[in-house]
């Protein structure tokens, strides 16, 4: 009768261990989706064109780039643009990939192109646009 007791016990003490360690910790979730820690507004505070600096104060410019979720590791991309308190039509950029650059951030592809890279709220944008280039640094609102 002993031997049965201490079977039951061990039996027991077998399946509360396991269901301890079977418990899922919410507390310990992975990190968050590439998308969903770019997606967002960021107001663009710089902008070089052919390496030369775009006065955005002077020409009383505010662009703003939209990044909204796609899927886990694609974004889609807007550019909004008001000049001298004119509102232009959005400009559709599209779909872009995401890929993680470890301690330098987030890195933005259009295609095998990157065009891009998100660290800490500052976006960084490197396009090719009717023959000029760009540089855009924006803050995430």
């Amino acid at each position: 009768m002993k031997k049965i007791t201490f079977l039951k016990n061990i039996f027991a003490l077998l399946f509360l261990s396991t269901l301890m360690f079977a418990c899922d910790d919410k507390d310990n979730d992975p990190s968050p989706e590439l998308s969903s820690k770019v997606a967002g507004s960021y107001k663009v505070t710089r902008m070089l064109e052919d390496g030369e600096e775009y006065p955005l104060e002077l020409a009383k410019a505010i662009v703003i780039v939209q990044l909204d979720k796609f899927t886990s590791e694609v974004v889609t991309a807007k550019m909004k643009v008001t000049i001298d308190g004119d509102r232009e039509p959005d400009e559709e950029i599209g779909t872009l990939n995401l890929k993680n650059a470890g301690s330098t951030g987030i890195d933005i592809y259009e295609g095998t192109d990157k065009v891009g890279n998100v660290k800490d709220g500052k976006l960084n944008i490197f396009v090719v646009f009717e023959g000029a280039e760009y540089e855009m640094t924006a803050t995430k609102q």
